[in-house]
């Protein structure tokens, strides 16, 4: 078990400054409008309306991808496999909608909107979410300073992938103005792993504004973390 952790932990360093935000930009043509993002441990095809937008989009990537302004069907299929999930989802110009390939409790695929349509952020505060989206890496352990409360504190206890596509339980936080800071690791479960977390992530906010870290899985190994 000691050599597993370790393994993790040595992957999580290697993999922690990985913030790519995409494999491919508007496949289908228009203005990108649809972010999809893998949080399913294996690959992933995608096809709107009938049609493929993407092909064999790795655990833990993100694509971003144009259809036309409109009402459309999404379906995300394990590539290779079968028992695909259909989401439906609206596109417009000016606006990114995101949705997330994640594995339910049984084990099949299945789709998160991860759009936030109801966090009002008022003026001189900030917002924050993190979301595990990475079914390989198990219990995480994520801290966070704000930009109001610099002693390192749990995000949640406990910390797992986040396999409910209904209900995410990921609520955004509320700092003043300023930078978060997040660190992320397995062991020990507690905030002495602060210093030494190999996976660090600064989110300098301006008033009003909100963002979401995402916890992926990372090629090879470990996670990597993408803020959107």
């Amino acid at each position: 078990m000691r050599v597993a952790l370790l393994a993790l932990v040595a992957a999580m360093v290697i993999a922690g400054c990985n913030t790519d935000t995409s494999t491919g930009c508007c496949s289908l043509g228009g203005t990108p409008s649809l972010r999809i993002v893998n949080g399913f441990p294996g690959p992933v095809d995608i096809f709107i309306d009938d049609v493929i937008a993407a092909s064999a989009v790795a655990p833990g990537a993100i694509d971003t991808l144009g259809p036309e302004p409109g009402s459309h069907t999404l379906v995300m299929r394990p590539t290779g496999g079968s028992s695909p999930i259909t989401q439906a989802f609206a596109a417009a110009n000016g606006a990114l909608a995101t949705i997330a390939a994640v594995r339910s409790s049984t084990g099949t695929i299945s789709a998160a909107v991860l759009d936030d349509t109801n966090e009002v952020v008022p003026a001189g505060a900030t917002k924050l979410r993190v979301i595990h989206l990475a079914p390989n890496a198990g219990t995480l352990q994520v801290y966070r300073t704000q930009p109001d409360y610099q002693t390192p504190i749990a995000w949640q206890f406990p910390f797992n992938y986040q396999d409910n596509p209904t209900s995410l339980s990921a609520p955004f936080l509320q700092s003043t103005v300023g930078t978060w800071e997040v660190h992320i690791w397995q062991s020990p479960a507690d905030s002495s792993g602060w210093s030494t977390a190999p996976l660090k992530v600064k989110v300098p906010l301006l008033s009003g504004e909100k963002r979401t870290i995402l916890i992926l899985d990372a090629v090879g190994g470990g996670v990597r973390v993408q803020v959107i």
